[in-house]
């Protein structure tokens, strides 16, 4: 599980970065997490540009975050295990949406606090609560959207980890 502290430290990193060491970190990231980047481009493509580029961004520092916790251990994901992490997602969707109105907010809250990575998603959830740095707000379909874009992108960089467990390099 990566922690609050790994998530911080990414956080502070990040924000310390010029606007070159930024491009020359997304340079990085698109190498070494292609599958993501292509997924989350492709999946956010109809959504406008300021979805798809805080989608990339969110799923950057993540990815980030995963490197602090645990600074050699983040394989290339796959588009298999990201395949994986979509049919979670929307299974994890699925039974959120079945809650009655007054139970959706328990229901939410339960079940970010059983998953495998709550201070990764609990980030994702405070940057999307916050104004974009236009100072415009996300609505709350496209909260949605990210969010569903992040806890696949969780998801495949956690499986991809297991999976690297078990496979030869």
């Amino acid at each position: 599980m990566v922690t609050a502290e790994s998530v911080e430290k990414a956080c502070s990193e990040v924000g310390e970065y010029s606007d070159q060491k930024m491009v020359g970190e997304f340079d990085r990231f698109f190498r070494q997490q292609p599958a993501i980047c292509e997924f989350v481009v492709e999946v956010t493509q109809e959504s406008g540009q300021k979805i798809q580029e805080l989608s990339l961004f969110l799923s950057y520092m993540v990815f980030k975050a995963v490197e602090a916790q645990e600074p050699h251990d983040v394989g290339k994901v796959t588009p298999e295990a990201i395949e994986v992490a979509y049919r979670e997602s929307e299974s994890w969707i699925d039974r959120i949406s079945q809650a009655e109105n007054t139970a959706l907010q328990p229901a939410i809250v339960a079940s970010l606090q059983a998953d495998t990575e709550p201070f990764l998603l609990q980030y994702v959830v405070s940057e999307l609560n916050e104004p974009l740095e236009d100072g415009t707000e996300l609505d709350d379909e496209q909260k949605g959207e990210i969010f569903f874009v992040l806890k696949t992108v969780i998801s495949s960089l956690k499986n991809g980890e297991k999976g690297r467990i078990i496979e030869p390099d």
